[in-house]
């Protein structure tokens, strides 16, 4: 572990660019990116600790410049690669990224680091763990920033029985229900072989998700148009085989092709994202799109329960989430109701997800 990451020293200051560590916690092995340092040069006090959480398809390079920024101002930044993900332990079983695991993971980062507090960022799934640091170990949150992905207080029902009554049931359902599904990605990272198929075509992914917003960027078609999730064999005009990934085209053919990366990320940083996942694979953080009725049934004590801590909501008005939620007039006027203390809900115009 690096001096900055142990004991209340004042070394390992970094402000020109981040640094990385590895620690042990919650049984797993993390691999932390950070900048700063855990005390204050001059003070001789602690630097408050702030953790930047990942979503999907994602790492900490993506908090590379925020971790700098939030160093400059003596705060210890902190972005870990999620478990599943980069650096990070990737269990291979599903039942291992449960919300209390996930939560357990921060927990025991932020006490590794020597901290009983922290202020918590998130993005996408590292959204909505943030948002679930708060509901069980609400003394450990100083204040959340959450990004793209807001707090939803009532759940009537766990999102994938609620996706599969809305789409199909393409998982477990009859042949013919899994005929007749429609495509949905949350739905498709549930299905046999997702991983292996996001394996093969980790470039063609990562380019059309982190480029294309429906809209605003000058795309080639895709080469799947069908809404159907499964699609039938051209050669023979038949499904082939077991209806799983294999037979259902994901992402990187059903997303138009953009004809240029958006200006946000060069083409060098592009190739960072391309080399850490084909040297991972897909598979870690897939799991997390395959635990939502896990954690309904773990979580049903907290429905209804409001955010207690000071937040902050920054999105996009492009972004599918937030359209999914009903735009972002409804999502703000949601958090006045879940979020007590909501400091200030950002909307940026013209954005996506990223």
């Amino acid at each position: 572990m690096s001096p900055a990451a142990s004991g209340c020293c004042c070394v390992g200051a970094n402000l020109t660019y981040m640094k990385t560590t590895h620690i042990q916690a919650n049984g797993i092995h993390h691999k932390l990116a950070y900048a700063g340092a855990r005390c204050n040069d001059q003070t001789k006090t602690k630097n408050p600790l702030i953790l930047f959480l990942h979503g999907w398809p994602d790492f900490h390079f993506s908090f590379r410049h925020q971790l700098m920024k939030c160093a400059q101002h003596n705060y210890f930044a902190v972005a870990p690669d999620m478990r599943g993900y980069g650096g990070t332990s990737a269990p291979t079983t599903t039942e291992e990224y449960n919300v209390y695991t996930l939560c357990n993971d921060v927990l025991g980062i932020m006490h590794a680091l020597g901290y009983e507090q922290c202020f918590l960022v998130g993005h996408d799934w590292g959204a909505w763990l943030a948002w679930h640091m708060c509901l069980i170990y609400p003394d450990a949150v100083v204040a959340v920033c959450a990004l793209s992905v807001p707090y939803v207080m009532h759940r009537p029902k766990g999102l994938l029985t609620h996706l599969k009554q809305k789409y199909g049931n393409c998982i477990g359902g009859t042949l013919q229900e899994k005929q007749g599904s429609k495509f949905n990605y949350m739905l498709h990272h549930n299905l046999p072989h997702v991983a292996e198929e996001y394996d093969k075509n980790v470039r063609e992914a990562l380019y059309r998700i982190y480029g294309y917003i429906k809209g605003v960027t000058e795309c080639d078609d895709p080469e799947i148009d069908t809404v159907k999730m499964f699609v039938l064999d051209e050669k023979h005009g038949k499904f082939a085989g077991d209806l799983t990934a294999k037979n259902a085209p994901g992402l990187w053919k059903r997303l138009p092709r953009p004809k240029a990366l958006p200006a946000w990320i060069p083409e060098s940083d592009f190739e960072r994202y391309v080399s850490e996942f084909e040297r991972t694979g897909f598979s870690g953080g897939l799991h997390w799109y395959q635990t939502p009725d896990l954690n309904w049934g773990l979580t049903r004590h907290l429905n209804g329960t409001k955010i207690t801590q000071p937040v902050l909501f920054i999105c996009g008005d492009l972004d599918v989430v937030i359209k999914t939620h009903g735009g972002a007039n409804s999502v703000e006027t949601q958090l006045v109701t879940s979020c007590p203390r909501l400091h200030k809900c950002v909307i940026l115009e013209g954005c996506g997800h990223w």
